[in-house]
C-alpha cells in the first residue's frame, strides 16, 4: 500500500484502515455492552446472567455496524 492510503492496482482485500475499524467496532461494541451487562449484575446482584447476554447483544449490534457501515463498498 502506498503512503496515500490507496491500494495498488491488482491488490484485492480491504486497505488496512477499514480492517482495523472492523476490530475496533467489535471489540468496542463487545467491551461496551460487556460492561453494561456486569453493572446491571451487579446492581441486582445476580452473579454472572447479564454479562453475557451484554456480549452477546454488543457482537450482534457491532456486526451490523460493520456491514452497514463497511458493506456498502464491496
Amino acid at each position: 500500500m502506498s503512503r496515500s492510503g490507496r491500494r495498488p492496482p491488482g491488490r484485492a482485500g480491504p486497505p488496512s484502515g477499514e480492517a482495523w475499524g472492523i476490530v475496533g467496532t467489535l471489540v468496542a461494541g463487545c467491551g461496551f455492552w460487556g460492561l453494561v451487562g456486569y453493572g446491571v449484575d451487579r446492581l441486582l446482584g445476580t452473579g454472572v446472567v447479564f454479562l453475557p447476554v451484554g456480549v452477546i447483544v454488543g457482537m450482534g449490534g457491532a456486526l451490523y455496524l460493520v456491514i452497514y457501515r463497511f458493506g456498502r463498498h464491496y
